[in-house]
Protein backbone atom coordinates (compact mmCIF):
# COMPACT_ATOMS: atom_id res chain seq x y z
CA UNK A 1 0.00 0.00 0.00
CA UNK A 2 1.41 3.30 -0.81
CA UNK A 3 1.80 6.08 1.82
CA UNK A 4 1.02 9.68 1.95
CA UNK A 5 4.28 11.76 3.65
CA UNK A 6 1.47 13.07 5.98
CA UNK A 7 1.79 9.33 7.21
CA UNK A 8 5.18 9.81 8.38
CA UNK A 9 3.68 12.50 11.38
CA UNK A 10 2.08 9.69 12.86
CA UNK A 11 4.44 9.10 15.63
CA UNK A 12 4.71 12.37 16.37
CA UNK A 13 1.46 13.30 15.97
CA UNK A 14 0.33 10.08 18.92
CA UNK A 15 3.12 11.92 21.02
CA UNK A 16 1.77 15.05 21.23
CA UNK A 17 5.00 16.78 18.91
CA UNK A 18 3.11 18.58 16.62
CA UNK A 19 2.25 22.23 16.79
CA UNK A 20 -1.43 23.78 16.35
CA UNK A 21 -1.32 23.86 12.31
CA UNK A 22 0.35 20.51 11.82
CA UNK A 23 -1.83 18.93 14.03
CA UNK A 24 -4.83 20.37 12.22
CA UNK A 25 -3.05 19.38 8.87
CA UNK A 26 -2.98 16.13 10.23
CA UNK A 27 -6.13 15.62 11.14
CA UNK A 28 -7.73 16.21 7.85
CA UNK A 29 -5.29 13.79 6.72
CA UNK A 30 -6.45 11.53 9.43
CA UNK A 31 -9.94 11.64 8.06
CA UNK A 32 -9.43 9.80 4.78
CA UNK A 33 -6.25 7.76 5.80
CA UNK A 34 -7.36 4.41 6.62
CA UNK A 35 -3.33 3.47 6.41
CA UNK A 36 -2.96 5.87 9.83
CA UNK A 37 -6.18 4.64 11.15
CA UNK A 38 -5.15 1.18 11.23
CA UNK A 39 -1.89 2.14 12.38
CA UNK A 40 -2.69 4.57 15.53
CA UNK A 41 -3.59 1.94 17.77
CA UNK A 42 -0.07 0.29 17.50
CA UNK A 43 1.88 3.97 18.33
CA UNK A 44 -0.42 4.33 21.42
CA UNK A 45 0.13 0.85 22.59
CA UNK A 46 4.20 1.90 22.22
CA UNK A 47 3.65 4.86 23.89
CA UNK A 48 1.67 3.60 27.09
CA UNK A 49 4.69 1.25 27.09
CA UNK A 50 6.98 3.59 27.31
CA UNK A 51 5.52 6.39 29.77
CA UNK A 52 5.46 4.39 32.57
CA UNK A 53 9.42 4.09 32.45
CA UNK A 54 9.76 7.83 32.53
CA UNK A 55 7.24 8.22 35.09
CA UNK A 56 4.69 9.94 33.42
CA UNK A 57 1.43 7.48 33.45
CA UNK A 58 -0.92 8.55 30.95
CA UNK A 59 -4.69 9.05 32.59
CA UNK A 60 -7.42 8.12 30.25
CA UNK A 61 -8.99 11.43 28.64
CA UNK A 62 -12.29 11.23 30.77
CA UNK A 63 -12.80 9.05 33.47
CA UNK A 64 -14.58 5.70 32.83
CA UNK A 65 -13.67 6.23 28.57
CA UNK A 66 -11.38 4.18 26.90
CA UNK A 67 -8.66 4.84 25.05
CA UNK A 68 -8.71 0.89 22.37
CA UNK A 69 -7.41 1.87 19.21
CA UNK A 70 -9.68 1.45 16.01
CA UNK A 71 -8.38 -2.23 14.28
CA UNK A 72 -10.00 -0.96 10.53
CA UNK A 73 -12.06 1.51 8.98
CA UNK A 74 -14.30 2.84 11.26
CA UNK A 75 -17.83 4.62 11.00
CA UNK A 76 -18.47 8.25 11.34
CA UNK A 77 -19.57 8.31 14.86
CA UNK A 78 -16.45 5.91 15.70
CA UNK A 79 -13.86 8.32 13.85
CA UNK A 80 -14.86 11.34 15.23
CA UNK A 81 -14.58 9.82 18.61
CA UNK A 82 -11.11 8.92 18.02
CA UNK A 83 -10.21 12.24 16.53
CA UNK A 84 -11.71 13.61 19.93
CA UNK A 85 -9.44 11.01 21.94
CA UNK A 86 -6.52 11.82 20.37
CA UNK A 87 -7.10 15.21 20.50
CA UNK A 88 -7.29 15.11 24.11
CA UNK A 89 -4.60 13.22 24.47
CA UNK A 90 -2.51 15.48 22.23
CA UNK A 91 -3.28 18.82 24.85
CA UNK A 92 -1.89 16.89 27.78
CA UNK A 93 1.42 15.95 25.84
CA UNK A 94 4.13 18.10 25.73
CA UNK A 95 8.06 18.38 24.10
CA UNK A 96 9.66 17.17 27.36
CA UNK A 97 7.28 14.10 27.19
CA UNK A 98 8.50 13.20 23.91
CA UNK A 99 12.10 13.65 24.66
CA UNK A 100 11.68 11.44 27.39
CA UNK A 101 9.93 8.57 25.37
CA UNK A 102 13.17 9.00 22.74
CA UNK A 103 15.43 8.04 25.21
CA UNK A 104 13.34 5.55 26.37
CA UNK A 105 13.15 3.76 23.47
CA UNK A 106 17.05 4.03 23.24
CA UNK A 107 17.54 2.64 26.09
CA UNK A 108 15.25 -0.63 25.67
CA UNK A 109 17.07 -0.89 22.17
CA UNK A 110 20.53 -0.56 24.24
CA UNK A 111 19.60 -3.48 27.19
CA UNK A 112 20.53 -6.48 25.77
CA UNK A 113 24.16 -4.43 25.37
CA UNK A 114 24.49 -3.27 28.82
CA UNK A 115 27.25 -4.04 31.66
CA UNK A 116 26.87 -7.41 33.40
CA UNK A 117 28.30 -7.58 37.00
CA UNK A 118 30.69 -10.00 38.25
CA UNK A 119 31.24 -11.31 41.51
CA UNK A 120 33.62 -9.13 41.97
CA UNK A 121 31.57 -5.92 41.30
CA UNK A 122 33.88 -5.65 38.26
CA UNK A 123 31.91 -4.88 34.63
CA UNK A 124 31.33 -7.39 32.24
CA UNK A 125 30.39 -6.59 29.00
CA UNK A 126 27.63 -8.06 26.76
CA UNK A 127 24.54 -10.88 27.74
CA UNK A 128 21.18 -9.79 28.48
CA UNK A 129 20.65 -7.70 32.30
CA UNK A 130 20.03 -10.30 34.91
CA UNK A 131 20.90 -8.66 38.06
CA UNK A 132 22.04 -5.48 39.81
CA UNK A 133 25.14 -5.94 41.49
CA UNK A 134 25.39 -7.77 44.91
CA UNK A 135 25.17 -6.37 47.65
CA UNK A 136 29.18 -7.42 48.61
CA UNK A 137 29.89 -5.76 45.60
CA UNK A 138 27.74 -3.36 45.79
CA UNK A 139 29.79 -2.60 49.06
CA UNK A 140 33.02 -3.17 48.07
CA UNK A 141 32.42 -0.11 45.60
CA UNK A 142 31.00 2.05 48.28
CA UNK A 143 32.21 1.75 51.35
CA UNK A 144 35.72 2.84 53.38
CA UNK A 145 38.15 0.57 52.01
CA UNK A 146 41.05 -0.96 53.62
CA UNK A 147 43.48 -3.53 51.86
CA UNK A 148 46.61 -5.55 52.99
CA UNK A 149 48.78 -8.34 51.48
CA UNK A 150 50.05 -11.11 54.30
CA UNK A 151 53.94 -11.57 53.31
CA UNK A 152 53.87 -15.45 54.67
CA UNK A 153 51.17 -16.39 52.44
CA UNK A 154 50.75 -13.91 49.34
CA UNK A 155 46.94 -13.64 50.38
CA UNK A 156 45.84 -10.12 49.64
CA UNK A 157 42.40 -8.85 51.42
CA UNK A 158 40.74 -5.85 51.16
CA UNK A 159 37.47 -5.19 53.91
CA UNK A 160 34.77 -2.77 53.11
CA UNK A 161 32.85 -1.14 55.61
CA UNK A 162 29.71 0.58 56.39
CA UNK A 163 28.20 2.23 59.62
CA UNK A 164 24.63 0.63 60.81
CA UNK A 165 22.39 1.36 63.73
CA UNK A 166 22.91 -2.54 64.79
CA UNK A 167 26.84 -2.51 64.30
CA UNK A 168 29.42 -2.45 61.11
CA UNK A 169 28.45 -4.24 57.68
CA UNK A 170 31.68 -5.76 56.09
CA UNK A 171 32.29 -7.14 52.65
CA UNK A 172 35.52 -8.99 51.90
CA UNK A 173 37.64 -9.28 48.66
CA UNK A 174 40.33 -12.00 48.78
CA UNK A 175 42.60 -13.12 46.40
CA UNK A 176 46.24 -14.97 46.29
CA UNK A 177 44.37 -18.33 48.27
CA UNK A 178 44.63 -21.31 46.91
CA UNK A 179 41.94 -24.31 47.65
CA UNK A 180 39.99 -26.04 48.57
CA UNK A 181 39.89 -25.15 52.03
CA UNK A 182 37.62 -23.61 54.41
CA UNK A 183 37.77 -19.86 55.88
CA UNK A 184 36.49 -17.75 58.53
CA UNK A 185 36.34 -13.71 58.71
CA UNK A 186 36.67 -12.24 61.80
CA UNK A 187 36.30 -8.22 63.44
CA UNK A 188 39.19 -8.12 66.15
CA UNK A 189 38.39 -4.66 68.60
CA UNK A 190 40.74 -2.50 70.03
CA UNK A 191 40.12 -4.22 73.19
CA UNK A 192 41.02 -7.56 71.55
CA UNK A 193 37.13 -8.60 71.64
CA UNK A 194 36.98 -11.62 68.61
CA UNK A 195 33.37 -11.74 66.53
CA UNK A 196 33.27 -14.24 63.47
CA UNK A 197 32.09 -11.89 60.75
CA UNK A 198 31.21 -14.83 58.38
CA UNK A 199 32.83 -18.12 56.91
CA UNK A 200 32.75 -19.82 53.36
CA UNK A 201 34.75 -22.92 51.23
CA UNK A 202 37.59 -21.65 48.77
CA UNK A 203 36.92 -24.80 46.04
CA UNK A 204 39.99 -26.00 43.97
CA UNK A 205 42.04 -23.94 42.20
CA UNK A 206 41.03 -21.15 44.56
CA UNK A 207 40.26 -17.12 43.86
CA UNK A 208 42.56 -14.69 41.93
CA UNK A 209 44.94 -16.86 41.31
CA UNK A 210 46.10 -19.04 38.12
CA UNK A 211 43.41 -20.49 36.62
CA UNK A 212 41.09 -18.85 38.49
CA UNK A 213 42.21 -15.55 38.29
CA UNK A 214 38.87 -13.80 39.75
CA UNK A 215 38.69 -12.97 43.28
CA UNK A 216 36.40 -13.94 46.13
CA UNK A 217 33.47 -11.12 47.63
CA UNK A 218 31.65 -11.93 50.38
CA UNK A 219 30.04 -9.94 52.91
CA UNK A 220 28.43 -10.08 56.56
CA UNK A 221 28.15 -8.40 59.92
CA UNK A 222 29.42 -7.68 63.01
CA UNK A 223 28.20 -5.90 66.76
CA UNK A 224 30.75 -3.93 66.72
CA UNK A 225 30.69 -0.32 65.79
CA UNK A 226 33.65 1.16 63.74
CA UNK A 227 35.17 2.83 66.22
CA UNK A 228 35.32 -0.15 68.44
CA UNK A 229 36.81 -2.52 65.31
CA UNK A 230 40.97 -2.82 64.94
CA UNK A 231 41.43 -5.04 62.18
CA UNK A 232 39.88 -8.13 60.33
CA UNK A 233 41.40 -11.47 60.31
CA UNK A 234 41.04 -14.62 57.80
CA UNK A 235 41.87 -17.32 58.86
CA UNK A 236 41.81 -20.93 57.95
CA UNK A 237 39.84 -23.92 59.47
CA UNK A 238 43.26 -25.45 60.97
CA UNK A 239 43.84 -21.84 62.68
CA UNK A 240 46.30 -20.07 60.29
CA UNK A 241 46.19 -16.83 59.71
CA UNK A 242 45.79 -15.87 55.83
CA UNK A 243 45.35 -12.48 55.80
CA UNK A 244 45.43 -9.42 58.75
CA UNK A 245 43.81 -6.14 57.25
CA UNK A 246 43.99 -3.03 59.94
CA UNK A 247 41.48 -0.56 59.69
Amino acid sequence: MNRSPACADLGAYVLGGLDGPETDRFEEHLLGCEQCLSEIGSFQSVRDLLLPLVGQPLEPAVAGESRMPVAGPPGDDLLHELLRDVARERHRATWRTVAALTAAAALLVALPFVALWSGSGRPVAGGPVTSMPSPAAMLMMTGEQHTATEAVTGVTGTVGLEDKAWGTHVALQLSGVDGPLVCSLVAVSRSGEREPVTNWSVPSPGYGVAGHPDPLVVHGGTSLTRPQLDHFEVRAADGRRLVSVPV
